[in-house]
């Protein structure tokens, strides 16, 4: 029996096999006690899976169309007009059924445009057949997937049903261990008490905000900054005070004087490779915080994110590393630099911190996979974390070069760039009569994405600004995205330039 498929139909193709057998039924097609086609044979002759064939089957069987005898096969029903005609009824009678109304559902705070801006940042990232430098996540290609395929496979037999059981709120102990060495190694006075492992970083700066933040509580934060840390506080019910960011990262002069008039209930700061600039607050910069954070009592939560993606220069120490005072609240986790499937990433704290934001997780998702957790404990102590590290810090170094060589070459002669040494990131300062948004509109009917630097902004965002990321680039996608990037915002400034010495023509009155 002929059925002609349609593989881009929104109906599946096991209803549309089902749809089929019906309609030869009530055609007279298929007379009663006529025996189907084996699910096997049907499926070859359809080129779909024997599953999906069974499936429309199962429905026939459910709606007492077909009778299915073992050894035998499928059969239509000796009642199957009866049958037929009581579908048809149903179908005429169905009235199409009401759906929801979500507008107007949701909270002040889901509507809020921080979280307008991170859905915009999710769409564009997620977004398939492009070239896109807006993901802030490593290249699959460099994923060491059979070295950690090996240490799931050694949890599993050595720990058993330990790991298929809810683990500690705070964490697998020996990857706690294995964390708090490391980090002492980096100079921070850490045990595995003083971490969480957490679902992420996200996670963790969530759980600080509903640890630390009441509705209306002030927190200074990085401007432009992670969104994701912009909605967490928010979400939390914070006012955002924003700090403007220079080439050494956050302008501490200006939390200074914030801090002479306001009293922000803690900071936020990316010190390594700025998410979204790439800025290295500087070592005297950092010093400063601390000071700062001593004299007014003021939690500081360090978001590294990418310290050990370094690949120029001297790496400069954590704030956790140089705090002997317990003012900050580092986070971090291996999903830029790892696997960004595992979601594990951890938080370093005083204990009552801790303690606090393992209440709070013990509500949120009670625990992190002990088996992802475990692997990874093993992955890290067989020293094939490090190994990684080697390995990934030279294929990011190449790709950022190329991209720093094209943005020279075939950017408008305006524009400004930042110049990492390290992370995921560059940011670039179009020239001021182009809008990113434009760009972006114009770039995509071509094949290529970025992010927008007005997501980025609690305030005062500079519509000519946009964030690169070449984690997950190819070298050749580099060399074709940056040029057709370059090339579009050319095309537009000359637009732009031209619509200008227009309107300045238009309005001279020539001297007579």
């Amino acid at each position: 029996m002929h059925v002609p498929l349609d593989h881009h139909s929104r109906t599946p193709v096991y209803l549309q096999i089902k749809q089929a057998v019906l309609d030869a039924i009530r055609e007279g097609r298929l007379a009663p006690g006529a025996r189907l086609p084996a699910t096997r044979e049907w499926a070859r002759q359809l080129g779909v899976n024997r599953s999906t064939v069974a499936m429309a089957y199962d429905e026939l069987l459910a709606d007492g169309v077909v009778e299915s005898f073992v050894g035998r096969g499928t059969f239509v029903a000796r009642q199957k007009l009866a049958e037929v005609a009581r579908l048809d009824e149903r179908a005429a009678r169905r009235t199409p059924a009401r759906k929801m109304v979500w507008e107007g559902m949701f909270s002040e705070r889901a509507q809020s445009p921080v979280v307008e801006s991170l859905l915009d940042l999710y769409q564009v990232s997620t977004l398939r057949d492009v070239i896109s430098f807006s993901g802030s996540f490593p290249d699959a290609a460099s994923f060491p997937t059979r070295e950690f395929r090996n240490s799931l496979h050694f949890a599993e037999r050595t720990l058993g049903d330990e790991i298929y059981r809810y683990g500690p709120v705070a964490g697998y102990e020996r990857l706690r261990e294995y964390l708090a060495q490391r980090m002492r190694e980096s100079g921070s006075e850490v045990t595995a008490e003083n971490i969480i492992v957490t679902s992420g970083s996200q996670q963790a700066l969530d759980l600080i905000a509903r640890a630390l933040i009441s509705p209306g509580d002030a927190v200074a934060i990085e401007n432009p900054t992670y969104p994701g840390a912009m909605t967490a506080f928010a979400l939390a019910g914070a006012r955002l005070l924003p700090i403007p960011v220079d080439e050494d990262g956050l302008c501490v002069d200006v939390l200074e004087n914030v801090l002479k008039v306001q009293r922000p209930k803690l900071v936020y700061v990316v010190p390594s490779f700025q998410n979204p600039t790439g800025a290295c607050l500087s070592w005297e910069r950092r010093r400063r915080l601390l000071a700062l954070a001593r004299e007014h009592n003021l939690p500081i939560v360090e978001d590294d994110y990418g310290s050990h993606l370094r690949f120029d220069g001297d790496a400069l120490p954590h704030l956790k590393a140089l705090d002997d005072t317990e003012h900050v609240i580092y986070v971090s986790n291996f999903s830029k630099s790892l696997l960004p499937g595992l979601r594990i990433g951890w938080c370093a704290a005083a204990r009552p911190v801790i303690a606090r934001l393992t209440a709070f997780k013990q509500n949120n998702d009670i625990t992190t996979s002990p088996l992802l957790q475990a692997a990874l404990w093993d992955f890290c102590r067989r020293k094939r974390y490090e190994a990684h590290l080697e390995k990934i810090r030279p294929i990011y170094r190449a790709r950022r070069d190329l991209m720093l060589r094209r943005l020279a070459e075939d950017f408008p002669a305006e524009t400004v760039w930042t110049q990492p040494a390290g992370g995921l990131f560059l940011w670039v300062t179009l020239p001021p009569s182009l809008d990113a948004t434009e760009l972006l509109y114009q770039v995509r009917q071509q094949g290529v994405v970025f992010s927008r630097g007005r997501l980025f902004y609690s305030d005062n965002p500079k519509r000519n600004t946009l964030r690169l990321s070449y984690g997950h680039v190819t070298l050749e996608q580099i060399e074709r995205g940056m040029r057709v990037i370059g090339t579009t915002a050319k095309a537009m400034l000359g637009r732009a330039t031209g619509r200008t010495a227009e309107r300045f023509h238009s309005q001279t009155v020539p001297l007579v």
